[in-house]
């Protein structure tokens, strides 16, 4: 069995960010931030100027844990989603560790079905 992106759903204020931080620094390595929308621009930019597929290889060969906040602002974008959920699966593959928070509510049900097929997935209240 492979390895699947760790993603931690709760509300704003609820400790996501500080227990990515403490798994992080547990691990002994210097991780990669960014936000999904830092993540899907950098993407778009890579496809404008021509270096889409070298940089999604760079992306996918890092051995750095990849941490990526605010996967929520993915909803409603089902093929931006797929395009990371295909980068984050071949990551994976690779043994590369991948964590992820989602801000929302109980019932944000777009958001967890999508990462549920794909993902482990935490909560907290």
């Amino acid at each position: 069995m492979r390895p699947r992106p760790l993603a931690i759903r709760g509300r704003s204020g609820s400790g996501k960010t500080s227990l990515l931080r403490s798994v992080v620094r547990q691990s002994g390595r210097e991780a990669v931030w960014g936000t999904a929308r830092e993540l899907v621009e950098q993407l778009a930019e890579a496809v404008r100027s021509g270096r889409y597929e070298p940089y999604r290889a760079a992306l996918i060969d890092d051995v750095r844990p990849l941490c990526i906040e605010h996967l929520e602002d993915l909803r409603g974008k089902p093929v931006t989603r797929g395009e990371v959920c295909r980068l984050l699966e071949d990551r994976a593959t690779r043994g590369r560790a991948t964590l992820l928070t989602v801000t929302g509510a109980r019932g944000d049900v777009e958001v967890l079905e999508w990462l549920e097929s794909w993902a482990e997935l935490l909560l907290i209240e």
